[in-house]
């Protein structure tokens, strides 16, 4: 076998090896966690600016109408605020990687309030 497959192979173990990298870069299904009351761009906004106080490495995208998406690439978990009935309620949406931790769902929680 050539060197370099071997080092992509090595590569590949390790990263497996390790549940929340692979977690991380692997996305698995969407999970809905809440729903909440209040508009997407309200809440996604709230959370963005509580969270990015406290929390470093943290991006936010609209990749689709009606869904803005919170990432963090220090902690490793992507939440979505997905529009829903017309506005009026938000559904958090775990996207990829780690659990977010309870504070970060208490602080997204807490702008819903």
């Amino acid at each position: 076998m050539n060197a370099p497959l071997i080092a992509l192979l090595t590569s590949f173990m390790l990263l497996v090896g390790s549940p929340s990298a692979a977690q991380f870069f692997f996305f698995q299904n969407p999970v809905t966690l809440d729903n909440l009351d209040g508009n997407y761009r309200t809440l996604a906004s709230c959370a963005y600016q509580r969270l990015a106080r406290r929390l470093s490495g943290l991006s936010r995208s609209e990749p689709q109408k009606g869904v803005i998406r919170i990432a963090s690439t220090t902690e490793r978990w992507e939440l979505s605020f997905v529009n829903d009935e017309g506005g009026r309620q938000t559904q958090l949406v775990w996207t990829a990687g780690e659990y977010p931790s309870e504070f970060v769902l208490g602080t997204v929680r807490a702008c819903a309030a």
